[in-house]
């Protein structure tokens, strides 16, 4: 059969490649002799008619494609144009929103034939059997589909033998020339792509769904495989990779493994990874630097220990600031992550957070107000208060349309905006020259980012805006 995976249609400036489907591609020509074929309609930017013209000529047995809450509706649209113009076309579709709202979106939306939840790569290409042969699919794991109007679902299963899994599709991906940008600052250059060296996350932050869709369990594949990947990537002329993983440094040893490795097989290439503030040392960071982890993002999310114990995160703020001096220490560029809004938090708990970011220094900085998004449990709690409406499982909502007696939405933004002054602030005094002079010597990414920047009309703005913030109020 013909199959076609797509994104759902959109618009972004961050062009990473749709690593997920790739997985689900070469799993589904490994078992399968089907005709696969991949269009990232997310970063080509395409609309949804576009993307529904582009199946039309492709004109698949079956359409699979995937969707964040953030891209739901523009992926229901997208699928009901493809239902219309290829009548006898399955549909399929996957991510984390379908995941969590598979049995609400068979039973209001007839034109998706099945949900897969979780990951799919066994699933994926079991269905496709079912599909050829025209049985039912009732024994697929994860699968949600309606017949004779009743709602089949099976819970999703995990793929424990992460190394079992051929290596990602690829080339399928030809249009796009993809790389990481921030607000219009280019932040690789070079032949770039996404890795996997791991999946789950064992922790439960009660603002995101990675747990639940990973049921809090951590796979690794081992290090001689990565190392493998990364090598045949060398080999290919890519320059740059970011580690997707939820918690790259999770496991010290296989760090270090993965490094060794790296360094024995000379991969020159540049890595951007995430990972856990409480486990940072400096001599697992300086190994990392060593091997090309260039950048390493943590999620701060707050300085205030009322807030983070109602997020549910366990990294106390000493042992943060602790982690960012050891990244800069390696010669890491160290990016952390905020999250404002909280219901629970104060004035005086946001002041905790513009001091952490003052303080510290960050490199980067990235804040936000915060989502209320289906599968946390956050919004699981939202559900049990009776605050969400029947129609919100189809959207994403911010913290301020559930918290009436919180910061609103302008007010919110207007804290985001000074967080970020305040980090823009932080770096205004002359003492900070040593150690930005030190990171453009120690780091290739950083030289990148600054000289390939240079002419940038984003970069200016960005700093003159942050540099007015920080005049009208600064914390």
């Amino acid at each position: 059969m013909k199959v076609l995976l797509s994104t759902p249609p959109g618009k972004t400036t961050e062009l990473w490649p749709p690593l997920g489907l790739m997985y689900i591609a070469s799993a589904t020509r490994r078992a399968r002799q089907d005709e696969v074929r991949i269009v990232d309609a997310f970063c080509e930017n395409l609309t949804a008619g576009e993307l529904v013209s582009r199946v039309e000529r492709e004109r698949p047995d079956v359409f699979g494609i995937n969707c964040s809450t953030h891209t739901f509706l523009d992926a229901l649209e997208a699928m009901k144009g493809v239902r219309n113009r290829l009548p006898k076309a399955k549909i399929v579709m996957g991510g984390f929103h379908a995941t969590f709202a598979a049995e609400k979106i068979v039973s209001e939306y007839p034109f998706v034939d099945y949900i897969l939840k979780g990951e799919a790569e066994r699933s994926f290409p079991a269905l496709m059997g079912h599909i050829e042969r025209g049985t039912n699919p009732a024994d697929v794991e994860g699968i949600t589909y309606s017949r004779d109007g009743k709602v089949v679902s099976n819970p999703p299963g995990l793929i424990q033998d992460l190394d079992s899994l051929p290596m990602p599709a690829r080339d399928l991906l030809t249009v796009v020339d993809y790389g990481y940008s921030h607000e219009g600052i280019k932040l690789t250059f070079g032949r770039f792509t996404t890795v996997s060296t791991s999946r789950g996350c064992p922790f439960a932050c009660r603002f995101c769904s990675c747990a639940a869709f990973s049921q809090r369990k951590w796979r690794p594949r081992s290090a001689e495989k990565v190392a493998d990947e990364l090598e045949s990537l060398y080999s290919e002329g890519y320059e740059s990779a970011v580690m997707v993983d939820d918690n790259f440094t999770h496991n010290r040893k296989r760090v270090d493994r993965i490094c060794e490795l790296i360094r024995q097989r000379r991969i020159k290439m540049q890595f951007y990874c995430e990972g856990r503030a409480d486990n940072a040392s400096y001599e697992m960071l300086r190994t990392m630097k060593r091997a090309g982890f260039n950048v390493i993002y943590f999620g701060i999310e707050s300085a205030s220990p009322k807030v983070l114990a109602y997020f549910g995160k366990t990294v106390r703020t000493d042992l943060a600031e602790k982690a960012v001096a050891n990244a800069k220490r390696a010669g890491m560029i160290a990016c952390t992550s905020y999250i404002l809004g909280a219901p629970v938090e104060t004035d005086e708990d946001v002041r905790m957070t513009m001091d952490f970011i003052r303080k510290v220094k960050p490199h980067v900085v990235q804040v936000n107000a915060l989502d209320c998004l289906i599968g946390t449990p956050i919004w699981d709690d939202l559900v049990g208060q009776g605050k969400v409406g029947p129609d919100d499982w189809k959207r994403n909502h911010r913290i301020w349309e559930y918290n009436p007696g919180g910061p609103d939405k302008e007010r919110l933004g207007a804290l985001v905006n000074e967080a970020n002054a305040t980090y823009i602030n932080s770096w205004k005094d002359l003492s900070v020259i040593p150690e930005v002079v030190s990171l453009i010597l120690r780091n290739k990414t950083a030289r990148s980012v600054i000289i390939g920047n240079l002419l940038n009309p984003a970069v200016r703005k960005r700093i003159s805006e942050g540099f007015s913030r920080a005049k009208d109020k600064a914390w």
